[in-house]
């Protein structure tokens, strides 16, 4: 599931999105081969600070996103959100267990 990502799907909602969890914190890179939605690319870094956002990624793009720093999480959303949202650089991230 991890490998197939989000490749395919046409549609996610605006609160949806794939969060994909690492054993250790390691540059990370992705591409959108197969991937019909634009994305914004979350990567979080083992003290789940934000280290790279890849804004409004190219749908089918074999172009690759790469984290600038070591990430051990990625986070992947509809293109705009970490805009309409205020997300930057540094923000970090809470997790809730439901």
């Amino acid at each position: 599931q991890r490998e197939l990502g989000l490749m395919y799907r046409d549609t996610l909602a605006e609160n949806q999105g794939m969060l994909l969890l690492f054993d250790n914190e390691e540059m990370r890179a992705f591409w959108m081969k197969n991937t019909i939605l634009s994305l914004d690319m979350i990567f979080v870094n083992a003290r789940n600070e934000i280290v790279t956002i890849h804004k409004y990624t190219t749908p089918y793009s074999e172009e690759s996103y790469q984290s600038t720093k070591p990430a051990k999480y990625v986070l992947e959303v509809n293109a705009g959100y970490t805009d309409r949202r205020k997300i930057s650089l540094g923000d970090r991230i809470s997790w809730s267990h439901f």
